[in-house]
């Protein structure tokens, strides 16, 4: 039958590679930065539901934050739902929510189409206090 000391050696290892992979993909890391040119509040929350303070959602931030500076969270999901303000009406003047998710390497496009997670799952964002013309 084998030597089941090597037979259970190898199990051991086998599950803690698996518990691993299993605890590296529970957690997305979220970096914001805020580019400016002036502060904006921002909602970043788990949840598919519009807008991202949704009583369905979990808010994982929700503040006024100045250029420059850089906010950083996890979340166990591989989307969330983000908002902002804009200039001149920073604190009231909220843009539409958007999901946001893990980045993706897809191959293929079209109907053959193949993605797989990238190597970094990190989710970032770059706010600017001013809305896209």
């Amino acid at each position: 039958m084998g030597n089941p000391g090597a037979t259970l050696l190898a199990l051991t290892l086998l599950a803690a590679l698996f518990a691993s992979d299993a605890a590296a993909d529970g957690v997305t890391p979220i970096v914001v930065t805020m580019l400016g040119p002036g502060p904006v509040r921002i909602r970043v929350a788990q949840g598919s539901t519009f807008p991202c303070d949704s009583g369905d959602d979990h808010r994982l931030v929700d503040a006024k934050y100045q250029p420059g500076e850089v906010v950083r969270t996890t979340t166990p999901e591989r989307c969330v739902c983000v908002q902002q303000t804009y200039q001149p009406f920073s604190d009231v003047d909220w843009g539409a929510s958007s999901m946001v998710c893990r980045p993706q390497i897809c191959t293929r496009p079209g109907k053959g189409q193949t993605c797989v997670p990238a190597p970094d799952p990190t989710i970032r964002l770059q706010i600017r206090s001013t809305r896209p013309r």
